[in-house]
């Protein structure tokens, strides 16, 4: 048992407001073949006289052959000029980082690494060499991503490709 209505003719007058829709449709189209002057009493009338107009007019003409590889090459030489500069940026960022870390260190180090010693003393034995070993496995796994991206093995390499 189908319970969906069918699709409603739109020209069929139940519905009041497709109805006339339907109409103005209809009469724009008929008098854009026929080029009667447009009337400025209705401007919905006027709005599917235009879109009657542009559909009616012929298609632009097509893009130019290499099109694609114009705009891929446009687009690669301007990112790889603003990757450059965001790498200059991102080193000096990076070492500025670092240099205002071993400042910290050596104006403050003493009051904090006697703070840091005092935490330690109160893990359970063992959990620093563990700790140590957790972090070994981190820069260890991290350093050999690094190094795989570095010869184009690594994940991003098979998207850049």
């Amino acid at each position: 048992m189908n319970r969906t209505q069918p699709p409603v003719d739109p020209s069929d007058a139940r519905d009041p407001a497709v109805a006339r829709e339907w109409r103005l449709q209809e009469q724009a189209m008929r008098e854009e073949r026929d080029g009667a002057p447009m009337d400025a009493d209705d401007p919905r009338l006027a709005q599917y006289r235009l879109l009657s107009r542009a559909l009616r007019a012929p298609v632009m003409e097509p893009i130019p052959y290499g099109f694609a590889q114009q705009v891929a090459r446009s687009v690669e030489a301007a990112t790889q000029n603003s990757d450059r500069l965001e790498r200059w940026l991102q080193q000096g960022l990076l070492a500025g980082l670092g240099l205002a870390g071993v400042a910290t260190a050596a104006l403050g180090g003493a009051q904090w690494w006697t703070a840091f010693a005092a935490g330690v003393d109160l893990l359970p034995e063992g959990s620093l060499t563990w700790g140590l070993v957790v972090a070994a496995c981190c820069i260890v796994t991290w350093g050999w991503d690094g190094a795989m991206r570095s010869v184009g093995l690594g994940p991003g390499a098979a998207r850049a490709a």
